[in-house]
Parts: C-alpha cells; sequence; structure tokens
C-alpha cells in the first residue's frame, strides 16, 4: 500500500493476515480444560489438545461461557428466546437448564465468584439500556441478586477482592482504537466491604475484560495501537 504522495506504507500488525482455519471465540480455561464458542454453540476441549465436543446446540447466538471454579460446570448467555439469557449445563451434558428471565439483550456472563455463584452484566430492570448492573446468579434456581456497586461493564472476583470495569458498554470489536469519555475505568477493592479503587487513571485507551489471576490484574487494552 501507498500513502497519498505515493510512498509505501510499513505494514501494521492489525493488517496481517488470519491464518487460523477455525473461527472460536471467548476462550475460557479452568484447569486442563477448556471451553470456547464456535458454529454458535460453547464447546469444550482439553487445554492439552485433542479432540473438542460441542456442549450446546442452541441454533442461536451464544457467548461468554465461563468454567465454575470447580470444572464441573459451564454458564453461558444465548440469544435463543430473543434477548439474552444465563444458561448453565455440567461439563458432562447433564443439569442443562435456564437461570434467568431477564429479557435484556445486554445480559451476559461474566465469571464466578467464590460461593459458587455466576456473575452477570445486565440492564434488567433498569430504565435505559446502557445502565448495566452486576448481578450474583444462584445455580440452584434461587432469585439473582443485584450487587450495590452502581452501572458496571464488567465484574471478576477472586476471593475478597474485586475488580470492577464501569463506563465500557461495548465488547472490543465494537470500539477499536476508542479514545472518547466513555472509554472503560478499571476499580479495584481488596477487602469485602472496603472501598474501590481507581487504578490506571493515566490509561490513554480503552480498557475491558478484567481478570483476576493470583495477586495480579488482567485486562484488555489497546492504548499501544491493537488490543492486547
Amino acid at each position: 500500500p501507498k500513502n497519498a504522495a505515493g510512498s509505501d506504507l510499513a505494514p501494521r500488525p492489525y493488517d496481517e493476515p488470519v491464518t487460523s482455519v477455525g473461527y472460536v471465540r471467548y476462550p475460557h480455561l479452568r484447569g486442563d480444560l477448556l471451553t470456547f464458542v464456535a458454529d454458535d454453540d460453547v464447546w469444550l476441549a482439553p487445554v492439552a489438545g485433542g479432540r473438542a465436543w460441542r456442549l450446546s446446540a442452541e441454533g442461536a447466538p451464544v457467548s461468554y461461557p465461563r468454567l465454575s471454579p470447580d470444572g464441573g460446570l459451564v454458564a453461558w448467555t444465548t440469544a435463543r428466546d430473543n434477548a439474552s439469557e444465563i444458561y448453565l449445563s455440567g461439563v458432562d451434558g447433564t443439569g442443562y437448564r435456564r437461570l434467568t428471565y431477564w429479557g435484556d439483550r445486554r445480559t451476559r456472563v461474566t465469571g464466578w465468584n467464590g460461593d459458587g455463584e455466576i456473575l452477570a452484566i445486565s440492564a434488567t430492570g433498569q430504565p435505559a439500556a446502557f445502565l448495566t448492573w452486576a448481578h450474583a446468579v444462584p445455580v440452584t434456581g434461587a432469585a439473582a441478586r443485584r450487587l450495590e456497586f452502581g452501572p458496571a461493564g464488567d465484574i471478576a472476583v477472586n476471593g475478597p477482592v474485586t475488580a470492577l470495569l464501569t463506563s465500557t458498554q461495548h465488547e472490543p470489536a465494537h470500539w477499536k482504537r476508542y479514545r472518547g469519555g466513555t472509554s472503560g475505568r478499571l476499580w479495584i477493592r481488596a477487602a469485602e466491604n472496603g472501598a474501590f479503587t481507581r487504578i490506571l487513571p493515566g490509561l490513554a485507551g480503552q480498557v475491558t475484560s478484567p481478570m483476576l489471576v493470583g495477586m495480579r490484574i488482567v485486562f484488555l487494552s489497546d492504548h499501544e495501537g491493537t488490543g492486547n
């Protein structure tokens, strides 16, 4: 490629061709098991490699499968009922069931907490679609409860530590190199019932998908030009 003056342009990292023969999304691993989405279904596969097997047969878009802390359950969101709702299944395909009836297209699973509840983001019960809040959803079928952290775009919990993302409303594919005022802001608290502190306030880019791994926080950001 050349610029307006006719000079050659150096290739950019995001111009490289896709070399994978498959198209998989939303990976999540727990121990030696990996879950992901392909062909509008939830799949499982051994981390070491080998044959993957299909867990769901939704016939509709699915997203964000997340393995439980003990590796025995998978929760995900599906649009098979028009709005996105949370479904659950054992990794062996048993216990398949729907857990929410929220009627909100923004509902999505973000992970699990230490009590074995599913963590999710949804605007259910809110006056505007962008006012998503964090919720804890019991796998027993008991009523979900809203977590009183205020509007949030993502949440991760590891023991007493909670990471909260505010402001962002879309997954990474929708905000490439966005630099506006609704970029994600990352907050963390080190103890239950403690105060949240914003971290990396000077990062000049979008932030999303926080995860707590041991004593570290991992997230996506494109402040260097591409999402990494």
